[in-house]
């Protein structure tokens, strides 16, 4: 196995950042075409539930990056885990036809959640349309990993780039029409760019496979044969990790919203988490990268040294903007946020600026992990920080010396350590894996 190069890392981790924060940014771009329409307080409303309820039903199929990274190596790993895209497209598609197209919608929407009535029927018709959102996401990041395998990142950031573009020009045009209702119109934004950008990175994938993948009969000696029933145990747990960090936000909402003052406490968490992700979905692609490029001690080493320059960064500059009258102008000119808001937000923000360093930590750790085929590690650390964000909101809730957007970021900060503590001392007993059982990565390409 090659010696990595902090120049290859970078070459490696920055598209995916940049398309990672690209991606960041098509919420809030929806959120203000919505904003312009007919009825724009309901559709907004309407809109964040569509969302919420959308990025449910995805999450079983988000790990599909890390999982194409980790095992498609030849003919045989590439057919076998296509064999299971398509069969969790399968099963993803379906719940979201027995949900959206019965009368389930309104016993669980209505019933179960309570939501009002005017929201969830305006919602309805948008999430109809994104039945194969899903579908959509989790093809687009099996093709995604096997460019990231193989040095072409760069790709999956131009792809990223044509989403938006898609994204945009459907804006555009029901701004010019306007006899399209907000939330049908960001149902469509949303699902026509994410199949265009599925299509565009399959049709880039398709020399790679053609020319890198299909020759390679099976996966390099010393390491373990892929079948479905391994594929599946690798698999179901890191779906269930994402699907326990999709929970884990109306958890956090539930929490404040049993504290006093919920409605400011509520207002100022969102702007406050807001910037801090700003700079903490900068580090998140680390993960992919040290799937791609871990096997050997000395390479581990680089990428975490690499992602621990990458959380002290944008940590500091979370910090920077805080602590100076940066936020000010962050909260109260950009944002145009409320005085009340603004004066809690701040503080709140300045508990959680070490998000970034906090995120390339777990991140590093879990795409070891992954990489050695311990998921069920990743999912009992990730079990560990919902349980600990529990008992700390809990503790917060019959706690009446601080605001709940306080308790909140003091939670999510001892979750987050707890959960890099967990991955830690759950790694330790480990064996780790000889590099003979890893295959030997592609080098980055120059134009990565």
């Amino acid at each position: 196995m090659n010696r990595l190069t902090y120049r290859e890392i970078f070459a490696l981790w920055l598209p995916l950042a940049l398309s990672g924060e690209m991606m960041s940014i098509s919420g809030p771009v929806i959120s203000a075409a919505v904003s312009r329409l007919p009825d724009a307080t309901l559709n907004l409303a309407a809109y964040g539930f569509l969302m919420s309820i959308a990025v449910l039903i995805e999450s079983p199929v988000i790990m599909m990056l890390s999982a194409s990274v980790a095992l498609v190596r030849s003919r045989a790993s590439y057919l076998i885990v296509r064999r299971f895209v398509i069969h969790l497209s399968i099963v993803v598609t379906s719940v979201g036809l027995l949900i959206y197209f019965t009368p389930l919608y309104d016993f669980l929407f209505l019933g179960v959640m309570g939501l009002p009535s005017e929201i969830a029927q305006t919602a309805r018709p948008a999430l109809q349309l994104l039945i194969f959102w899903p579908v959509s996401i989790a093809w687009r990041r099996f093709f995604q990993g096997i460019l990231i395998w193989q040095g072409r990142s760069a790709l999956i950031a131009y792809g990223t780039a044509c989403r938006l573009l898609t994204m945009a020009a459907t804006l555009v045009v029901g701004l010019i029409v306007q006899t399209i209702p907000g939330v049908l119109l960001a149902g469509l934004a949303e699902g026509l760019s994410v199949i265009v950008e599925m299509c565009i990175i399959a049709w880039w994938a398709r020399p790679l496979i053609r020319e890198r993948v299909l020759p390679v009969l099976n996966d390099p000696p010393g390491t373990v044969p892929l079948n479905y029933r391994r594929l599946f145990r690798f698999y179901l747990p890191l779906a269930g990790t994402d699907a326990m960090r999709v929970v884990s936000r109306p958890i956090l909402t539930a929490g404040i919203a049993r504290m006093p003052n919920p409605t400011l406490s509520l207002a100022a968490w969102s702007v406050a988490q807001g910037l801090s992700f700003l700079f903490a979905s900068f580090v998140m692609a680390i993960q992919e990268v040290v799937v791609a490029r871990a096997g050997m001690r000395e390479n581990e080493r680089r990428l975490a040294i690499f992602g621990a320059i990458l959380g002290v960064v944008f940590s500091a500059l979370s910090a920077l903007i805080v602590v100076t009258p940066l936020a000010h102008e962050y909260f109260a000119a950009l944002l145009s946020v409320p005085a009340p808001v603004e004066a809690l937000a701040i503080p709140v923000a300045l508990i959680i600026f070490t998000m970034p360093i906090l995120f390339a930590a777990r991140n590093v750790l879990r795409g070891v992990l992954i990489v050695r085929r311990h998921t069920d590690v990743v999912q009992m650390a990730m079990f560990a920080n919902l349980i600990a964000l529990i008992i700390l909101l809990v503790i917060g809730v019959y706690w009446d010396g601080a605001a709940g957007a306080v308790i909140a970021a003091w939670a999510v900060l001892g979750a987050q350590i707890f959960e890099i503590v967990m991955l830690r001392w759950l790694w330790r007993p480990r064996e780790p894996i000889q590099a003979s059982e890893l295959a030997e990565p592609v080098p980055v390409a120059e134009d990565a």
